[in-house]
Formats: C-alpha cells, structure tokens, sequence
C-alpha cells in the first residue's frame, strides 16, 4: 500500500492561540460547604467555576 495522507497538522488550521495574560489560570481556593452552596444558588453561570468568578467580579466592581 502507498503512503497514507490522511490527518496531520494543517497550515491555518485550528484556533489562534491566546496571550498569556488573556489564557484563563487555574486557581485552587478552600471553601467550605455553606459557601459552595451559597455559589451554586446565588452565581449566574452554566458551571460552578463561571457561578464563582462572577460572583467575585460582581463584588470588586461593587467596592471600586
């Protein structure tokens, strides 16, 4: 059989990569099960992690 050219890396295919200081940063905070709940009830987001940063943007916009 010949030579199999399927697949592989193409020339402007995928996503541009982001900058470093727009690439999200995984963080590791400790919290206890009052405050998960009260994210999971109180955040807007899809997931827990999108509850939680919306719910500290919300607060350091209101103390600026």
């Amino acid at each position: 059989m010949g030579k199999n050219k399927r697949g592989g890396a193409r020339p402007g295919a995928g996503r541009n990569p982001l900058n470093d200081d727009e690439r999200k940063k995984g963080m590791k905070i400790y919290i206890n099960n009052e405050v998960r709940e009260e994210i999971q009830q109180y955040g807007n987001g899809k997931n827990f992690s999108e509850k939680a940063v919306e719910l500290i943007k919300s607060t350091i916009n209101r103390r600026k």
